[in-house]
């Protein structure tokens, strides 16, 4: 099973971008700057899946082998998608100015103990919102330093919660795209979001994982392109019950667990 590559410095400042990102225009441009993306859409709520409690046993096979899956890449993705404090309270006290026909967020943050000023910029086109955030800094972040580094583009649709970015970030001296996304926040308690491995990349290119909310229902696809696998969980956040459809787990038939976690043949 291979796990879904990430690098944590670069995602921990994306986040910090797109959590005072946003995608709802109002009024005239130079008038009413961009309103704040939810940071909902940067959760992964998979806790039912973390070790403990009375969720192992002989009876529990389908359960676990969900939990094998969903796991894993939910650390990796979670952990790289928390703001942290210190952005936060960065990105909320101060307010962007209108300069040459975009709205521009200029200030400094503290990541992984480095000092990163950066310069978010959202220039409305039409119903698009083109989104850019450069970074520079003397203390290394991930082993590099950047002066004046685009380490996140992106698009939003004005009036609409929905839009999608792509990741950048230094490697061995060049900016190199190492995840892209696109996402739907939709109508209330409705979320979708994608994460992509460029396809050009060297290890696992291509591969995806979705995960979305209906409600309590939540849905989580992790689809491994080069292994031809896809990793199909789905569940109920209140009664915990659900499913798993694998490529890999009892030929791709579908298995469920009950409240208990215990195995049970699937409804209709």
């Amino acid at each position: 099973m291979h796990s879904f590559p990430i690098s944590r410095p670069a995602i921990v400042l994306l986040v910090s971008v797109l959590s005072i990102a946003a995608c709802d225009s109002q009024g005239e441009n130079d008038e009413t700057p961009p309103e704040l993306l939810s940071d909902q859409i940067f959760s992964l709520q998979t806790d039912l899946f973390a070790p403990g409690g009375a969720k192992t046993g002989a009876l529990k096979a389908n359960f676990a082998n969900a939990a094998l899956r969903v796991w894993p890449v939910s650390l990796i993705i979670g952990a790289n998608l928390i703001v942290p404090a210190a952005v936060t309270a960065a990105a909320l006290e101060d307010s962007p100015e209108f300069v040459d026909g975009a709205w521009e967020w200029t200030r400094s943050a503290i990541v992984d103990e480095a000092t990163i000023n950066f310069a978010l910029t959202a220039r409305p086109d039409g119903t698009t919102i083109y989104w850019s955030m450069k970074i520079s800094g003397e203390d290394p972040v991930g082993g590099a330093i950047y002066n004046e580094f685009e380490l996140f583009t992106g698009e939003t649709t004005a009036g609409e919660q929905a839009g999608s970015w792509n990741l950048y970030y230094d490697i061995a001296g060049k900016s190199t795209h190492v995840l892209s996304a696109d996402f739907d926040l939709g109508e209330e308690d409705v979320k979708s979001i994608t994460y992509r491995v460029p396809v050009t990349s060297d290890l696992n290119g291509g591969d995806s994982v979705t995960y979305e909310t209906n409600g309590d229902d939540r849905h989580f696809l992790w689809q491994q392109i080069g292994e031809a696998l896809s990793h199909d969980i789905e569940w109920n956040a209140v009664t915990k019950a659900g499913s798993i459809t694998a490529t890999n787990y009892k030929a791709g038939v579908k298995s469920c667990w009950d409240t208990l976690f215990d195995d049970v043949a699937c409804g209709g």
